[in-house]
């Protein structure tokens, strides 16, 4: 039977995902279709510091499995059985419901939720997924089991005239399978072609393939500490041997309804670098990903290297690079007035800082004197400036006008230079300063509103004089 799918909403994880209607004459409508598993994969999936995926910065055991029909099936289509000219789509997709379960958790059974490529959660086609910390100690006590004894999986979709149940085993888990994360991330040039490079440490499970995976950010929480809705744009094997990738080529998912062919201005996007390691026979036995938060720069930026960081929950941007005494390095970090910038442990210190040109140029540099933090001086955009001595482990910036829109949650929004006094690796932060406006329930509040904007014209004009001097 041949017909026009209608317009419908679905709800998936409480996301409501828009059907458009398809016009296509060919367009073919199953309601029985048979529930067919693809693959399954199950391997040591390092998390990195991320405000996407649940349980940033652990390593966890994850179970994916492929099935058709899934949400997926009712926007992307089915392969067609008997005419490769027609583009198939199912009814019951949104039924299919699996489940993961081990000889070693006796009766326990975990749920599998959809994370495919119209779920906003971000994963392949007709994925479903789930994790086990291995941090757990219900999960770390059983890592010898699971790695002798294949995991359970069970897909069931009460499809018309009688429901369909699929059980099968996962493929072998190697609990040893624990690539390393990269580190030295940067995007270097402007523009909607740039390329992102990074460095691969030595150390843990050689790798046998890379992967770059490219999601642009739809949605967010009202705090900023998490990314609640995002899609995959793009996922493409790059050459085992490959510290770089240059953007250009068509998206992967660039012919999904509403999906991007490319990299687009105002627009953001998580990527993830993630090394994996692979059996013999191709199956995924490890990965680490290596994510970090990306908007394209400005074509006037020209062919600088600018070190990116990665953003957690907590809303730091963190990074891992190697410094050289002396020599400067530019870190890219939602509105911000100021950034808190602090080494990480065994860092050198900080020997200067430069400050983008943003808003009036000028900035309040502010110093930790052990217990709380003092004003230094006014600094002002473009000129290097000097900590002295051994240099600081910490410093503060205020003073950016929430006129200037500097998004918190951008990596790339207030581009800072720093030198170090000693050559080594930095690991340490700059977390981005918001303001809020405070509801003015009280007296309190609005007397300390009105203080804190007498404060602000004070400051403003001293760092005025501070310029002309």
């Amino acid at each position: 039977m041949k017909k026009t799918k209608p317009i419908g909403i679905h709800l998936l994880g409480g996301a409501a995902l828009l059907i458009g209607a398809l016009t296509a004459s060919a367009d073919v409508v199953y309601t029985n279709y048979n529930l067919t598993h693809l693959r399954t994969e199950i391997y040591n999936d390092r998390i990195g510091n991320s405000r996407f995926f649940n349980d940033p910065n652990t390593d966890s055991i994850r179970v994916s499995t492929f099935l058709r029909p899934s949400p997926d099936s009712n926007v992307i289509g089915l392969p067609c059985l008997g005419n490769s000219a027609d583009t198939c789509y199912s009814t019951n997709g949104l039924q299919t419901a699996v489940s993961v379960t081990h000889s070693s958790f006796g009766s326990f059974s975990q749920p599998m939720t959809f994370v495919g490529v119209t779920s906003a959660g971000g994963g392949g086609q007709n994925e479903y997924t789930t994790i086990f910390n291995r941090a757990n100690p219900s999960i770390a006590s059983r890592l010898d089991q699971l790695d002798a004894t294949p995991f359970s999986i069970t897909a069931t979709n009460p499809s018309s005239p009688a429901a369909q149940t699929l059980v099968f085993s996962g493929p072998d888990y190697d609990k040893n399978a624990l690539p390393s994360f990269l580190t030295d991330v940067k995007v270097i040039g402007g523009g909607l072609t740039p390329t992102i490079s990074w460095e691969v440490p030595a150390g843990g499970t050689a790798p046998t393939n890379v992967r770059l995976q490219v999601r642009i950010i739809d949605a967010e929480s009202a705090d900023g500490s998490r990314i609640t809705a995002a899609r995959l744009v793009h996922n493409e094997n790059i050459p085992l041997s490959s510290t770089s990738y240059t953007f250009g080529a068509p998206f992967s998912n660039n012919a999904l309804p509403g999906f991007p062919s490319g990299l687009e201005e105002g627009s953001r996007y998580e990527i993830a670098v993630i090394l994996e390691s692979r059996t013999s026979g191709g199956e995924l036995t490890g990965r680490a990903r290596t994510f970090f938060e990306f908007m394209p720069l400005p074509n006037s930026t020209g062919n600088v290297a600018v070190f990116l960081p990665s953003v957690g929950p907590s809303g730091e941007f963190k990074f891992n690079l190697e410094v050289k005494a002396g020599e400067t390095v530019l870190i890219d970090p939602l509105i911000a007035i100021g950034y808190d910038y602090q080494i990480g442990a065994g860092d050198p210190n900080f020997a200067s800082v430069t400050l983008p040109n943003i808003g009036d140029g000028l900035f309040d540099l502010y110093l930790w004197d052990g217990t709380d933090w003092l004003f230094s001086t006014v600094l002002q955009d473009g000129i290097q400036h000097f900590f002295g001595g051994n240099g600081v482990d910490r410093f503060r910036i205020l003073g950016i006008e929430t006129s200037a829109g500097i998004n918190p949650l951008s990596t790339t929004a207030f581009i800072t230079g720093l030198s170090f006094v000693g050559d080594g690796r930095f690991t340490g932060t700059m977390t981005p300063i918001t303001t809020e406006v405070p509801e003015p329930s009280t007296l309190a509040l609005v007397g300390l509103a009105l203080a804190a904007f007498g404060f602000r014209q004070a400051s403003h004009n001293r760092r005025r004089r501070g310029a002309v001097q």
